[in-house]
C-alpha cells in the first residue's frame, strides 16, 4: 500500500488505507460477496509492516527495525465510551485530521513536532 501520488490522490497513508477498506467494502458488497472486505487490522499492517517490507527492517516496533513512527492525538474525538486501542486506531482512519497527527520519526530523527 502507497500513498505517493502515483498510488493514489492523497499523501496520506492514512486516508489510503481508509480508502483500501471502502474499496474492498465495495467490492464484497457489488461484486463478490465471497471475499470479505479488508479490516482496519488487515490495512495497518498492509500500510506498516507489509509495505515496509520492501524497503527493510522498516514499519515495526520490534526489536531490530529502524524507529519509524507517526505520534498521533485522538483527544478531539472524545466520547464517553472508552476504547481498545485498535478501536482508537480505526476511528482514526476515519476521521483523521493533519492537525491530529503530532510528530513523525524516521529512522530514529524527528521530521517534525
Amino acid at each position: 500500500m502507497g500513498s505517493d501520488v502515483a498510488g493514489g490522490t492523497v499523501l496520506s497513508i492514512f486516508t489510503a488505507m481508509m480508502h483500501a477498506i471502502q474499496a474492498s467494502k465495495l467490492r464484497w458488497r457489488l461484486v463478490d460477496d465471497s471475499l470479505k472486505p479488508l479490516s482496519a487490522a488487515e490495512v495497518f499492517y498492509l500500510g506498516t509492516k507489509g509495505g515496509g517490507a520492501f524497503f527493510g527492517k522498516v514499519g515495526s516496533f520490534e526489536p531490530g527495525y529502524e524507529f519509524d513512527a507517526v505520534v498521533l492525538d485522538d483527544s478531539r474525538h472524545s466520547d464517553p465510551c472508552e476504547y481498545s486501542i485498535a478501536d482508537r486506531l480505526e476511528r482514526f482512519l476515519y476521521f483523521h485530521q493533519e492537525q491530529d497527527i503530532k510528530a513523525k520519526y524516521v529512522a530514529g530523527e524527528e521530521l517534525f513536532c
